[in-house]
Parts: structure tokens; sequence; C-alpha cells
């Protein structure tokens, strides 16, 4: 199987491999250092070679050393990985920090972006929880998850909230102050390293969570940003996906498929045969079951592209007629993602839990109305909290609204972003008196850098160069005819694997 085809089946937003740990400085003994410092070690992969990449990087590896938790002054230090890729120019514009999606992932990428190399330096700071010596690391939370039953029904919600229990009072025991992981921490300790590093301004590039991250940050911290570019945004009170949003998708993308000839020859109505499959869905393909939930969950996860979401609709044509292969990838691949490589729940769980977290919603219930095609799958995992499975202490409730941010921002939004629905950030957009954005039509969560390349290189490039706005994108409709690597191939592959007992081969092929 396709490498570019594993990462779209898993969807790991942290698919580039992080950069070597033992690059960064050893810390024998924290307490000799004091809050705020840096450590590099000058020489270490200076020059350094990225893969397909013609010029040798300048790097510099780095340890910063913050506070745990800054509002107890007794609290421990902790340690991060900082890395930084030197610009080319010998007086660069203001550093570009990048703040990556998630939360789960690791912030930490190998060779990112080198085409900003020319004016900027990039600068990665580690997320606490994920990159340094502690990790927020789950066993728990993924083998609930796992299930021949419903994995999504209050049975095992209730399952997985004492797994999440059980992983929140294991940090708790190993003296992690597990309330300080959260999303102003990490504010925190972005702020630490920029004056460490020494910068006077920086500029913020965040995706997906980390553009919750880089508004946050500017709203703490508004004399620290030069400018921020929000890519798939997720303002506050938008962890949770809603069902209306999901539904809005499906017909848009049903409207489209029915303007292709080719299209309606194979499905007059592709939202009404995926109906119709979900409501017949077999228990087995061959010796594998089929789990609506399970299915439901990746069909939500396999639309953050344009890829996944055709071939997705390919897998319901196919299945209307008969081979159920595609759909029952679809239930397989469900039980790969709660290991995937580079998720850590719990991260995840402290991130999204203390900041959008709402006691009073009925998430099973909410998340699933009568009438919408696939409801919100993945949000009843936020019902992991109404059974008490993460008491985790919120954040303030000011960082938890929309406020007035007056720093230059720029926000890019796919019209067809399952995650981050277009309509977060115009909604976000009338709380920025300096802030624009830029709609790409018919791109996914996954797809706003992925097509047209010199223009979205053209448009970040001026952004952060001078704050103007240069925008050439052409319209590029998504082409539902049959896909070159279809479900039901893959279904068909991992049926093999898996009598084999080798499917969790597909992990190590990333």
């Amino acid at each position: 199987m396709k490498k570019t085809t594993v990462l779209l089946l898993l969807l790991v937003n942290c698919g580039i491999l992080n950069a070597k740990k033992d690059l960064y400085p050893k810390i024998e003994n924290i307490n000799s250092y004091k809050a705020g410092e840096i450590i590099t070690q000058e020489g270490i992969s200076k020059n350094k070679r990225y893969k397909n990449y013609p010029k040798r990087v300048a790097t510099t590896f780095g340890t910063l050393i913050v506070q745990e938790n800054r509002n107890n002054p007794n609290s421990r230090l902790i340690n991060l990985n900082v890395k930084k890729l030197h610009s080319f120019s010998e007086n660069p514009k203001e550093p570009i920090f990048l703040l990556y999606g998630g939360p789960g992932s690791s912030n930490i990428k190998e060779a990112p972006l080198l085409w900003l190399l020319e004016n900027h330096d990039i600068v990665m700071v580690g997320y606490r929880g994920i990159d340094g010596p502690i990790t927020l690391q789950s066993h728990e939370i993924p083998e609930a998850m796992i299930t021949d039953d419903n994995p999504l029904g209050e049975k095992n919600i209730k399952r997985l909230a004492e797994a999440s229990l059980k992983t929140y009072n294991r940090f708790k025991n190993e003296g992690i102050d597990i309330d300080s992981y959260n999303i102003i921490e990490v504010i925190d300790d972005f702020e630490d390293a920029r004056k460490a590093l020494e910068y006077n301004k920086i500029n913020l590039w965040g995706f997906s969570y980390g553009t919750r991250v880089s508004y946050l940050y500017a709203l703490r911290y508004p004399k620290s940003i030069n400018r921020t570019i929000m890519e798939g945004v997720n303002p506050p009170g938008h962890f949770v996906w809603e069902p209306d949003d999901i539904d809005t998708l499906y017909t848009y993308l049903g409207e489209q498929w029915k303007k292709n000839p080719e299209c309606i020859a194979k499905s007059p109505d592709i939202l009404k045969t995926i109906e119709n499959v979900l409501a017949g869905l077999p228990r087995k393909w061959k010796k594998i079951n089929i789990n609506p939930d399970k299915v439901k969950m990746m069909m939500f996860m396999m639309a953050y592209n344009r890829i996944g979401i055709v071939q997705t609709f390919d897998a319901f044509v196919a299945a209307e007629q008969g081979d159920y292969s595609g759909i029952a990838f679809l239930s397989m691949a469900y039980d790969q993602l709660p290991n995937m490589p580079g998720m850590y729940w719990g991260e995840n769980f402290a991130k999204a839990f203390s900041a959008d977290f709402d006691p009073k919603r009925d998430y099973i219930n909410d998340m699933d109305p009568e009438g919408s095609l696939i409801g919100s799958p993945m949000s009843k995992l936020f019902a992991v909290g109404t059974f008490g499975g993460w008491p985790m202490k919120s954040i303030p409730e000011e960082y938890k609204k929309m406020q007035t941010s007056n720093v230059t921002t720029l926000m890019i939004s796919g019209s067809i972003d399952i995650s981050t629905p277009l309509q977060y950030g115009t909604e976000l957009l009338s709380y920025l008196p300096n802030g624009h954005q830029i709609i790409l039509l018919d791109r996914g969560h996954q797809d706003t850098g992925v097509l047209q390349k010199d223009s979205y290189h053209k448009l970040v490039l001026n952004f952060f160069s001078d704050g103007s706005i240069y925008s050439d994108f052409t319209d590029v409709p998504i082409d539902f005819t049959t896909p070159k690597q279809t479900f039901q191939k893959m279904g068909k592959l991992f049926y093999k694997l898996n009598r084999l007992k080798l499917t969790g081969l597909v992990m190590k092929l990333m």
C-alpha cells in the first residue's frame, strides 16, 4: 500500500516525522536552570540536509525550561523541545512560529515549509504533554475505544469514561499537575520561547487546533505578534463538531455530484445511496465485522480531504451494487485509529476538555439527531466528561469566547472543510478589525495547501512580508469519478492482512 494512502487512511496530522529526540540537549538537573531559559548545544546538526531540499539548513535544537503551572509559585520545572530552522537571509524578517493541529499531535516536525527560509526563521516550540520528557500518553483510552460492540453507544462511552479517569488519576499519581496542560500554558510556553530567542515580534502560523492557540496568543500577548495566519479556523467554542454543519456539507456535496452525468449514471442521488446502504448494512463482509458506528466515524475522518470524500462516495456506490468491501474497510480502519502513531490521547483530552467541554450538553443524543445522515460521531467522545471521565479544570471563561483582536490576521478556509467549516472563520472575522478571510472553493481541511501550491506560496509569502493579500487561486471542482485507489481495493488488502494477522503491518508502513 502506498504511504500516501496510509496517511489518508489514518489522517495523522503529525505525518511528518518528528526530529530525532537525541539531538536535543540532555537535562541532567533541571533545577540548576531558571524558567524561561533555552539550552542549546551549538554545532549539533548545523547545516543539516533535509530530504528533497537542495540547500543545507542551519538548525538549532534547544530545550526550553518552563514552570509546569505558572499559577503555582511552588510548581516544578519541566522542559520542552524547541527547533529553529535558520533563514538564509542575513537580515531576516520576523520569524514564523508554527502551531500544528491536534490536539494530541507533536508540534515538532522534521522539515516543514522550507520555502519560507529565504526571509524568515522557522521556529517550532514543543507542545507540553508531548514534546518533552513528560508525555500524556494513554494506553487505557485507546484500549477502551476498540470494541466489537457499538463504540459510540452509551455503554462503551461509560467504559471509555472509566478508562480516561484511570488515565487522569495515573497522571496525577505520577506527580503530573494535569490541570496545567491546557492551551493557556501552551501560549505562555511560546511566549517564554520568544523572549529566550530574543525576538521582538513574531509571526504565527496556526493550523486547525493551532489556530485556536494562535488566536488566543494574540489576545493574551498582542504586542508580541506581528502577523498571524490561521488555516482551518477553530475559534473558541468549536472543538465540538456540530451535526448540522456536517449535514450541510453533505448536502452541498450531493448537489455537486448531480452536476456530473457520469455520477448520476452510478447513483441519481448519492446521499440517498448512503442512507440506504447505512440502513441495510450486513453484519459481515466475508469474515470481517461491519459496525455502523465505526463506518460513520471513518466517513467523518476520511472527509478531511477531497480524495477521501470521493473514495467514500465510490465505496457506497459499490455497496449499493453488492460489493461491501469498501464499507468493511472503513469499519476495519476504525480499529487502527486509536493506536495510530504519534497520537497522544491524554494530551488530546486535556486540551479539548479544558477548553470546550460543556457539562450541560447531552452529547450522545445531541450529536446523533433524528434525520441526520451520520450525525457527528467524533463529538460523542465529549460524553466521556458527562460521565465523569475527565474531571480537568476548565481554562478561564474569558478564553472560551470570541473577543476583539487587532492583530493583522489572514484566515484561510476551505469551502468543504468538515472539521473547521468556513463559517467558523466568517464568524470570527467580525472580531478581527484587521482580519481577512480567503475562502478556497471545494477544498477540505487538508486540501488548502495541496492544490495550486504556487498560488498558496505567493499568498503566504506576501502576507508575512508586508501584510498584503495576493490571491490568484482558481476554482478546482471535485472530480467524483472513480479514484485511482479505492476503499474496495484497500478492504480486500486488509482482509488478506487480517487473515495473516498482519493488519498491524499497515501502521509500520508509515
